[in-house]
């Protein structure tokens, strides 16, 4: 699940085609508007099929047009009318600009036609601040390090360990994204890289910590830096110091749900890594890991949950944790 979104860009260049004049531009802008206020109202994708580039179709397909217009009417509601702004050319370029106008406000949206075709079109939406995911995602992950908590108390210099790491992390992780931006040409093979770059950097961060440390102790460390010390931080950051509203998008249950399940993966994990120091396991880890991640960016949050709950296992299994359990009842 993406926890933040600002804006939604979709810009695509083409080399190829025939030049047509400014005013046919215009004609071909709002006959793509008048369709494209009927497709987001109605969810049918196949108004505006016909008025895309190839390049942008492959760029803007059914699944993600039908992300872009849940969120729209999420935060927007019913589209209901666009106006004609400005027009601007450079070279071979021309950009169209419109306001549209829904039930819960106005937002921009810009055309880019190039040789005759429409190979660009950006959209200024903008999410309503909402407090309500990021208040289950810190509560999944309290409700983790408290179920732990009678475990095993955590030791508090590997917790905060495990902070710092999720903040050094939320650092390079969104490199990923842009890179993936060269290296990859779909929006599937975008996902995969993404994420399994992600889930190999932080299982081998920590697999290198966790080294002659409480490693649950850094997992839950790690959980409570991503989900509620990070979430924190962005909220406030961007609604009141940037102004630039951010919402925790999805149902807030699967916030909750995602919060609690991967802080116990990063507990789990961290946790077989302080006593089994073998690569093969940061592999595997990874692997489970990283198929989440690319599932949840796909918006399949079913599968994505039961990876995560299937690495929790593994982790169960391995770390010898159940042991604890075990020798603590016995008790």
């Amino acid at each position: 699940m993406r926890r933040s979104i600002v804006a939604l860009f979709f810009t695509v260049m083409l080399l190829s085609g025939v030049p047509v004049l400014a005013d046919e531009f215009t004609e071909e802008g709002n006959a793509f508007m008048e369709d494209f206020i009927k497709a987001m109202n109605t969810g049918n994708y196949s108004l505006i099929e016909p008025h895309l580039s190839e390049r942008l179709r492959n760029e803007l397909g059914e699944r993600e047009f039908a992300q872009l217009r849940d969120f729209t009417m999420e935060n927007y509601g019913r589209l209901l009318s666009f106006s004609f702004v400005n027009e601007s050319r450079e070279g071979d370029m021309v950009k169209l600009e419109y306001e549209v106008k829904a039930e819960k406000g106005a937002f921009p949206i810009a055309l880019t036609y190039k040789n005759g075709e429409l190979v660009g079109i950006g959209l200024g939406v903008r999410a309503k601040p909402n407090p309500a995911g990021m208040v289950a995602m810190i509560l999944g992950t309290l409700l983790v390090l408290g179920a732990f908590y009678f475990i095993r108390k955590p030791v508090t210099p590997d917790l905060v360990l495990g902070a710092g790491i999720a903040l050094g992390l939320s650092v390079l992780i969104p490199f990923y994204g842009i890179i993936s931006l060269v290296v990859a040409y779909s929006t599937l093979s975008r996902a995969l890289f993404t994420a399994f770059t992600t889930a190999l950097t932080v299982e081998a961060v920590k697999f290198y910590f966790a080294r002659n440390r409480d490693g649950l102790s850094i997992g839950l460390g790690l959980g409570l830096g991503q989900y509620v010390l990070l979430s924190i931080g962005t909220f406030v950051a961007t609604n009141f110091i940037m102004q630039l509203p951010v919402s925790f998008t999805g149902a807030t249950y699967w916030a909750f749900l995602f919060a609690l399940t991967f802080t116990a993966f990063h507990a789990l994990s961290a946790e077989t890594y302080s006593k089994l120091r073998d690569v093969r396991f940061i592999l595997l880890f990874a692997f489970i890991e990283g198929l989440a991640l690319a599932m949840e960016s796909l918006s399949r949050l079913g599968p994505s949950l039961l990876l995560v709950l299937l690495g929790m296992a593994v982790g169960l299994r391995l770390g010898g944790v159940m042991d604890g359990i075990t020798g603590r009842e016995a008790h």
